[in-house]
């Protein structure tokens, strides 16, 4: 299978998608857009799009001209049928491209902190297997409204929504479950000197002391990415 995956910045990576990947023998595919003149991708051949995350915000279009590129090409992949799955700017990426709103976050999610999934998304065969609640972590300021016709799959104390499943495999999540250890690193190092205390933020110390909670992710990611390559709509009738 041809994996495709939209990277943002240098230090938010695929992380644990890329071991999935190469356990799993499909080819996978970057396209770095903060690379100065990039080239949009042709997506005919990906079986799967996965948009990652990264620091700028989905309006950020005067600083990051390549953001226009980057959602028509989102937007192509919508309308192709592939799986599409969104992490963090990722997810509000893919749920502007189907109509939310996307915007300040009441509060700030940083570091470690549970997520809750619902007892729908739960009974959905994408989400069987996972629990009521996980640890998961975030780095967010920005969040996005349900998109229209989209199922709420998850949230959290700040965030109402923390991720969303529209149609069959589109799928969006706020959180990162890609982030193994030297992703953590990477962004802590980047961007921890940056954060603030407040009510669901988390300083460089507190993160990297959990920082072992990221080997249970791909309990949770890779039966979802599974899923979401091999499942076909008349296998979805779980209602």
């Amino acid at each position: 299978m041809q994996i495709h995956c939209f990277q943002h910045m240098p230090d938010e990576g695929p992380g644990h998608i890329a071991t999935w990947a190469a356990a799993r023998g499909h080819a996978l595919h970057i396209t770095s857009w903060y690379v100065p003149d990039v080239v949009a991708p042709d997506l005919t051949s990906a079986d799967f799009l996965i948009v990652l995350g990264g620091a700028m915000g989905v309006h950020d279009e005067a600083e990051c001209p390549w953001l226009r590129q980057e959602k028509a090409a989102i937007k192509q992949a919508l309308s192709t049928g592939i799986p599409v799955l969104g992490l963090c700017l990722g997810s509000q990426l893919v749920a502007q491209q189907l109509g939310a709103t996307v915007g300040r976050n009441a509060q700030p999610e940083v570091g470690f902190w549970p997520v809750q999934f619902t007892a729908e998304a739960r009974r959905h065969p994408l989400f069987q297997h996972v629990p009521e609640f996980i640890p998961a972590l975030h780095w967010h300021y920005d969040a996005f409204t349900l998109p229209p016709g989209a199922q709420l799959v998850a949230y959290s104390p700040p965030t109402n929504c923390q991720g969303f499943l529209w149609g069959e495999r589109v799928v969006g999540l706020q959180f990162h479950p890609e982030a193994d250890a030297e992703w953590c690193e990477a962004i802590v190092q980047a961007e921890g000197h940056l954060l603030e205390p407040a009510a669901f933020v988390q300083d460089a110390a507190a993160i990297r002391g959990q920082v072992t909670t990221l080997e249970n992710s791909p309990a949770f990611l890779f039966p979802l990415l599974d899923g979401m390559l091999t499942t076909t709509a008349a296998a979805l009738n779980y209602r």
